[in-house]
C-alpha cells in the first residue's frame, strides 16, 4: 500500500472505533487535498447512519502518507526546493509560474547549501511522525507526545505534530519521500 494517504479519524470521547479513509497519491497529491477528501468521505458517510450525531463529533487523529520511494537524501532535497521556490503545495512550478525567477547556477548552489545545512539539522526521519520523533524510543519527545494521549492510550498524533510546530523550536515536513523532523534552532 504505497503511494496512499492514510487519514484516521477517532471519537475524542470514546474508544469506539476508528474510521480510515484510503486516498490514492494521484486522487490528493497534497496532505491539505487528502485531509479535504477525507472530510468529505466522512461527512458522506455519516449522513447515512441512523444516529450521525457520534460520528460528527469524530476528529482527525492522524494522518499518514505511503511513500512509494523512502528516502530520506530524497526528502532533504525536496525540502530544499521547496524552501528556494520551485515547488508549491501543488507541486512544481510551471515555467510561465516562474516569472523572472530562473534556475541558474547561482540558484542551483543556494538549494544545495540549504540541502546541506538541513542535513546536519535532521532530528529524526521516518515514514510517519511516530517514526520520526523515534516515539516511544526517543524519551526526549515526550514533552510533545505525553499532553496529546487520551485516556484510552491513544496518541494524537495530528495534535503533536501542531504542537512541534507550535514550539517553532523544529518542523516536521510531509515530503514524497517520509517524513522529516528538522531542528530551526
Amino acid at each position: 500500500m504505497r503511494g496512499l494517504w492514510k487519514v484516521q479519524y477517532a471519537h475524542p470521547e470514546g474508544d469506539d472505533g476508528q474510521w480510515m479513509y484510503l486516498i490514492p497519491h494521484r486522487q490528493a497529491r497534497t496532505e491539505k487535498a487528502a485531509r479535504a477528501e477525507a472530510a468529505a468521505g466522512h461527512r458522506a458517510n455519516t449522513a447515512r447512519l441512523i444516529r450521525p450525531q457520534w460520528a460528527r463529533g469524530m476528529e482527525v487523529q492522524g494522518v499518514v502518507f505511503r511513500p512509494g520511494v523512502f528516502s530520506q537524501e530524497r526528502a532533504l532535497a525536496w525540502i530544499a526546493l521547496q524552501r528556494g521556490g520551485a515547488i508549491t503545495e501543488r507541486g512544481w512550478l510551471l515555467p510561465a509560474e516562474r516569472g523572472e525567477r530562473s534556475r541558474d547556477e547561482w540558484w542551483r548552489s543556494e538549494v544545495a547549501e540549504d540541502r546541506e545545512e538541513l542535513r546536519g539539522r535532521v532530528q529524526g526521519f521516518g515514514v510517519t511522525v511516530p517514526d520520526a520523533v523515534g516515539w516511544p524510543r526517543n524519551r526526549s519527545a515526550a514533552w510533545a507526545v505525553e499532553p496529546h494521549t487520551d485516556r484510552f492510550g491513544r496518541i494524537w498524533w495530528d495534535k503533536v505534530r501542531a504542537e512541534v510546530h507550535k514550539s517553532g523550536m523544529s518542523w516536521l515536513w510531509q515530503t514524497p519521500y517520509g517524513v522529516a523532523w528538522i531542528d530551526q534552532g
